[in-house]
């Protein structure tokens, strides 16, 4: 509590109280003056776009606008997950971390390699997937083929999620939307904190967040995180471990400027992802017996990934006068990997997947059919955005103003060997009773150099106008990439891509904002995402398009700490990449495993979302949410097996997705500071082949998750600091297929998992 004067109804700094005290004596004959001591709560931290949020509730952010700014006015759906609701679910990767966000699915391939989502219907698998694309608001670049950047949880103070297009902010992207990953910035007052945690499978794993001032001046601040941990996983010869240090400091010379540098390292040698197995045994009943959810497909002695990444980067911002500021944002980022698979292939007779009978002990259905695959990969990146911000007014209208300038630029060279070649071929493996013997290395066979380049000019002013919040936004972009493939062993040039694109994008939408806490809005955006590779004849593919209408309501009520929202949205997406079939037999598909892609039709995405995040009373955190997506191919001329593709659902798209997660901790008594919930998630069925056949329907499945934790400062001032943890993830260890991208590439999900954790601050 905190000791203030009021008088006359204002309210003073505790500074000012001797002399006005001292006045309010000398007048005491002046019945106009009037002196009251009250009590009133110590001032909490101001929340702010980027930083820490007090508990799971989160009022502003800077995803949607590039600019700090109330979620509430934002003309489009954001949602915030802080890192008190990562460390409450016991979150072990940004996948886990997006569990309970409304139209977003994180874990149709489990584990912690990388991080692909499906938002709003908008995903996929291999070359196609969606990953998380951003990171403190700069782009994260993307490898050749598996040179892809991860970023660890633990770094960050929060994870914004922006549904639908967004193109006039951060140019090429998704039209289902964007996750983007905000880190843990220096702090201005000391803060340490020592944890390790402890899980299935042999996991350990520790770590340190360290900060606070580092000049007597109090014009530097730091902050340095490190992690350290391993495990096994639950399928059979996988492990993961990883090895980080992120150190980054603030030098803030003045009020009006402050300059942010991030660094960080991060080596995993060892990560989790399961390779992919057939529909027969895991989405279709096999006769022999179900595959087991612990059984490895690959081999022992070969499969593996081994990933290196660095990053170096800065935030610098000044602030000229009352109107105009300028922030740059710049990272470079470099991924080293190597990546060694023998993976289930489509070849061998019907079921693709299998070998025949004869090459199986005279048993059917029984041995997998596998084919290896070898890279060696870097990546090398850089991003840099330029922002000038005005803020004014003219007549009854407050402007804030953005003028932006980005470039983005990626380099990857990756050395290869995929499904074929010398040593391609591998024996096959009983899935029952394996036997993996020896494999002979294949060798690498092809060098592909991938360049790509993204400038782009934006400009968006916020218009704030009695109750109304408006937002408009323009943007052009350029991209360039360039992809160049050649055999080693003779250097000749085997594939040429040099494609230039330009796209003009924006944004127009408007919020009403009633007294009690209502704010009903909409918004029309639109976006583009340049599309790499070719189609049968060499010709390479054009971006595709974006275009979305959104419309809902939002509200944060003025009686108690909350956030909900509700939207209904329609999504229309054109040149979308397919399967050719009709030109499956021609020369440059064949040499492709006979897979080629062309880009025909639409496809549309409608639905709605509805979420809610509270603390109603003292203790008490409630999450919950609901969407309903029809994601759909509206035009195609497409057929597949006879079957036209337009009216199917894409691949791996749920359509119905529900969560709820509460957590109660006791505020006062003998047991104050203990915590326990939990939650239940459902996901609704999917398809694993466009032409939706009853065989590839994935069912529905629900999984539910517990927690219980202890601030043991309840039960005594010496243990100030120390907090216990326990997570149980699939608490009934549900065994279910999480989604299948065809015939011979489905995947299990995660079956029960636990993690305990303790951790110290001071």
């Amino acid at each position: 509590m905190q000791r203030v004067v009021r008088i006359s109804g204002g309210v003073l700094a505790p500074a000012a109280i001797f002399m006005m005290a001292s006045a309010a004596v000398a007048q005491q004959a002046d019945s106009s003056v009037r002196l009251e001591t009250i009590q009133v709560d110590a001032p909490q931290p101001k929340e702010t776009a980027n930083g820490p949020v007090q508990g799971i509730v989160a009022h502003r952010g800077g995803t949607g606008t590039k600019t700090d700014t109330p979620l509430i006015e934002n003309p489009q759906s954001v949602t915030v997950i802080t890192r008190d609701q990562i460390e409450q679910q016991g979150a072990r990767s940004v996948a886990e971390a997006l569990r309970y966000e409304p139209g977003v699915v994180s874990e149709t391939r489990v584990g912690d390699r990388f991080d692909n989502v499906f938002i709003r219907g908008f995903g996929g698998f291999g070359g196609n997937a969606n990953y998380l694309q951003f990171w403190d608001g700069l782009r994260l670049p993307r490898g050749a083929n598996y040179a892809n950047p991860s970023i660890d949880p633990y770094l960050l103070e929060r994870v914004e999620i922006l549904r639908g297009p967004a193109s006039i902010l951060y140019g090429q992207n998704n039209p289902g939307g964007l996750v983007n990953l905000v880190s843990k910035n220096p702090t201005e007052t000391p803060f340490r904190e020592l944890m390790t945690r402890f899980g299935d499978h042999g996991r350990i794993e520790g770590g340190f967040d360290f900060g606070g001032p580092a000049s007597a001046d109090g014009k530097l601040f730091y902050r340095v995180i490190g992690l350290g941990r391993a495990a096994d996983t639950e399928v059979n010869y996988n492990q993961t471990e990883r090895k980080l240090i992120a150190p980054s400091f603030t030098w803030r010379p003045s009020l009006d400027t402050s300059l942010t540098v991030r660094t960080s390292y991060d080596r995993d040698p060892y990560s989790f992802q399961p390779n992919w197995l057939p529909a027969l045994g895991t989405l279709q009943p096999n006769p022999n017996g179900q595959i087991p959810r612990n059984f490895f497909s690959g081999h022992p002695d070969f499969n593996t990934y081994d990933r290196e990444q660095t990053s170096a980067g800065y935030e610098l911002h000044h602030r000229f006068n009352d109107i105009w500021s300028f922030t740059q944002n710049f990272r470079y980022m470099q991924v080293n990997s190597t990546f060694k698979a023998v993976s289930v292939s489509a070849g061998g007779p019907a079921p693709m997947g299998y070998v025949g009978a004869a090459a199986c002990g005279g048993v059917a259905n029984l041995c997998l059919f596998r084919t290896s695959t070898y890279y060696v990969e870097q990546l090398n990146a850089a991003q840099v955005d330029n922002q000038a911000q005005a803020k004014f007014v003219t007549g009854d209208l407050r402007h804030t103003m953005l003028l932006g300038l980005d470039y983005q630029w990626s380099s990857a060279n990756a050395l290869s060997n995929n499904l074929g070649g010398p040593g391609g071929a591998v024996p096959n493996v009983n899935y029952l009773n394996p036997n993996y013997g020896t494999i002979t290395p294949p060798a690498l066979l092809y060098s592909t150099d991938q360049t790509r380049k993204q400038t782009g000019f934006y400009a968006q002013d916020q218009i704030r106008w009695d109750n109304w919040a408006f937002a408009f936004g323009v943007r052009n972009d350029q991209s360039d990439w360039t992809t160049k493939s050649r055999l080693l062993s003779t250097g000749v040039l085997s594939g040429v891509a040099e494609p230039s694109d330009s796209a003009t994008t924006w944004r127009a939408g408007a919020t009403y904002l009633f007294a009690n806490g209502l704010a009903p809005y909409i918004n029309y955006s639109t976006s583009f995402e340049p599309t790499l590779g070719t189609d049968y004849a060499g010709a390479p593919f054009v971006p595709t398009t974006g275009k979305q209408i959104e419309g809902g309501i939002k509200y944060q009520p003025t009686w108690f700490n909350g956030y909900f929202l509700v939207s209904v949205f329609d999504i229309r997406q054109q040149n979308v990449l397919m399967q050719d079939s009709a030109h499956a037999a021609n020369a440059s598909c064949t040499a492709a495993a006979g897979f080629c892609q062309m880009q025909a039709g639409e496809v549309a995405s409608t639905g709605v979302e509805v979420s809610g995040k509270a603390t109603p009373v003292a203790g008490l955190d409630l999450i919950a949410s609901y969407s309903y997506t029809d994601i759909r191919i509206t035009q195609s001329s497409q057929i597949v097996s006879g079957v036209p593709l337009q009216g199917k659902v894409p691949v791996g798209a749920p359509d119905n997705m529900a969560s709820l997660w509460a957590d109660y901790t006791m505020q006062s008594g003998r047991l104050a500071g203990l915590g326990f919930g939990g939650g239940v998630r459902y996901i609704g069925r999917s398809y694993g082949d466009n032409i939706n056949s009853v065989a590839m329907e994935v069912p529905s499945y629900t999984l539910v998750d517990l927690t219980m934790h202890y601030d043991l400062e309840g039960l005594s001032n010496r243990l100030k600091g120390w907090k216990l943890a326990l997570n149980v993830n699939n608490l009934f260890d549900e065994k279910y297929v999480s989604g299948c991208a065809s015939a011979t590439q489905c995947f299990y999900g995660a079956g029960r998992s636990w993690l305990a954790s303790a951790r110290f601050r001071w």
